[in-house]
């Protein structure tokens, strides 16, 4: 479901430019690498919530009932999002700018 709101190749190239603006204590690929996939999946909630927290309630229904059929393919989920009345380029933006501050400023999740 994840992938059908925010490009997750777009998602990785944000956390990288994170982990590169702060020094991490990871000593391995390993552990920098999980520290990248943990802080992605942070971050890809983060605007999930955020959107949806957006969604008025009767689109909230109409969502339900997308997930409920079986035949809902990634292309009507965009389109529910690109017609939910939710501004989600400024969404997306203000949540990014919140998980900054939160990631650089050093307050652990």
């Amino acid at each position: 479901m994840n992938s059908y709101i925010i490009d997750q190749e777009v998602l990785g190239q944000f956390v990288d430019e994170l982990m590169k603006k702060k020094p991490l204590s990871a000593n391995t690929a390993e552990e920098l690498n999980d520290f990248r996939s943990k802080t992605m999946k942070d971050l890809d909630n983060s605007i999930n919530v955020a959107i949806f927290n957006s969604l008025p309630t009767e689109k909230l229904a109409e969502f339900e009932n997308l997930l409920d059929d079986k035949n809902t393919s990634p292309d009507i989920f965009q389109r529910f999002f690109s017609d939910s009345g939710v501004d989600l380029q400024k969404v997306t933006d203000d949540t990014l700018n919140a998980f900054t501050k939160k990631f650089l400023g050093g307050q652990d999740e």
